[in-house]
């Protein structure tokens, strides 16, 4: 089993493992499915069948372990089974049929995710080998820290005039009331509401400086000016981009010390549990902030993600009996997201089909995973496509772990591995996480010359 899961016949067994599990989580599907907790069984034996390979390969330490698939393998069962296997809510505003469909369009995505893993990766973008192959000594980490924090807030100081004790107010608010907060179709303000992204490496560059020298004066400062960094993110309410940015500093934190020992084990699972508190914590305060949350409490008994799976299973049962395939619409609207408003004022605002509006909810936005997104554009076919594109992708970020060992330099590969789980929630996640890439390359490209002149 060893051989197996360590080199190349992963993604083959975890293709015939997704398959198996979603066959026995059909089996255990009752004649109601919509009902809570109906799927608790379906769910878990799925969520078994897709992540196998990603525990055979952390079980014997297989050289694999780290690879960009495996963390795709558990976006699956973070953004769409989750709910399921922990029996959140029921499943009664979508049809019989169309859950169980959602059951079979998790299972085939994921094999399909599988099957992009097998063969020769893609060549990546010399952009991003660039700045991947560029060594990160101690001495750059801690000079890149500053800038990144200086950057990363600019918004938010930009927003209050630079008044910090009335910025620093603002924390515990919802997320509506805050000056940095901006509308669904931005104006020339929409620039530096990009500056955040800058703070998104802040986290794994002080991880890095914590492996390298220890908790010192100046690692200190970093984890403070992260702290900081995170709490501003946070009080946006986006708990993908809290993800990625905690996610990409425990890769990196592990991916910067040889060997897998327990004290890293122990400590990936702490911070990991804190994260998914943390997460919860945000979405109880993010609507009302955080003084309406001590007077009601929390509403939820459950780690809540999304209700992706409801959305993905509505979906499959209106498309295409009550509306048609939106087609390449669905590409197209998620391809145009980085073209500022500004330049194009008629640019599109959705994709060719709002959900809200067909099950009856107003003045909200509904996601259902990129799963439901292939198959909003063209069905069945584009499923598998998108399943198999995004093992793709995932088996040419792999690449750049390599690349980032010999660098020294694990940043690049932790961020494109979360920038492609969180891209599991939606294609325009998939584009917007990946700004952080662009800003880091950015920093790299402006910063690091500078310091190799000045030694």
């Amino acid at each position: 089993m060893d051989k197996i899961v360590r080199e190349h016949y992963g993604p083959p067994l975890g293709m015939a493992t997704s398959v198996m599990g979603m066959l026995i989580a059909l089996m255990l599907c009752p004649d109601d499915p919509t009902a809570q907790g109906a799927l608790v069984g379906s769910g878990f034996a799925l969520a078994v069948g897709i992540l196998f390979v990603p525990a055979m390969r952390v079980v014997t330490s297989a050289n694999t372990m780290m690879n960009a698939d495996n963390f795709v393998a558990l976006g699956y069962v973070g953004w769409l089974l989750l709910d399921l296997i922990q029996g959140a809510y029921d499943l009664r505003d979508a049809s019989r049929e169309s859950v169980r469909l959602a059951l079979v369009a998790v299972g085939v995505s994921a094999a399909a995710m599988w099957a992009g893993a097998i063969g020769k990766p893609w060549s990546l973008p010399q952009w991003l080998l660039q700045v991947a192959r560029s060594p990160l000594d101690s001495r750059a980490v801690a000079r890149l820290i500053p800038i990144c924090f200086f950057l990363g807030m600019l918004n938010y100081m930009y927003s209050v005039n630079f008044n910090l004790i009335e910025m620093f107010s603002y924390l515990g608010n919802d997320r509506w009331t805050v000056p940095w907060g901006r509308g669904q179709l931005g104006g020339w303000g929409s620039f530096i509401d990009q500056t955040p992204y800058f703070g998104y490496v802040l986290p794994s560059l002080t991880a890095l400086l914590i492996v390298r020298r220890g908790f010192a004066f100046q690692t200190l400062l970093s984890i403070a000016a992260s702290i900081v960094m995170l709490l501003f993110l946070a009080q946006g309410g986006g708990r993908r981009i809290i993800m990625v940015s905690v996610g990409a500093a425990l890769i990196v934190w592990v991916q910067a010390q040889p060997g897998m020992k327990i004290r890293k084990v122990l400590t990936v699972g702490a911070v990991s549990i804190l994260l998914v508190w943390t997460m919860q914590f945000m979405l109880n305060i993010r609507g009302g902030g955080y003084e309406e949350f001590r007077y009601r409490g929390s509403q939820l008994d459950y780690v809540h993600v999304d209700d992706n799976f409801l959305r993905l299973a509505q979906i499959i049962q209106i498309i295409p009996s009550r509306h048609d395939y939106v087609y390449l619409q669905q590409v197209f609207f998620t391809i145009i997201r980085p073209v500022p408003r500004i330049f194009w004022p008629g640019k599109p605002i959705d994709a060719g089909f709002d959900l809200p509006s067909y099950v009856g909810i107003k003045g909200a936005s509904l996601s259902s995973s990129i799963i439901g997104e292939w198959y909003l554009s063209w069905g069945w076919a584009a499923v598998v496509f998108g399943g198999w594109f995004h093992g793709r992708l995932a088996a040419t970020a792999s690449t750049l772990r390599d690349v980032g060992i010999t660098a020294r330099n694990p940043i690049v590969y932790a961020l494109a591995v979360m920038v492609l789980v969180a891209g599991q929630r939606s294609m325009q996640d998939l584009i917007i996480m990946s700004y952080a890439l662009v800003a880091w390359w950015g920093v790299n490209r402006l910063v690091t010359p500078r310091i190799a002149l000045a030694r």
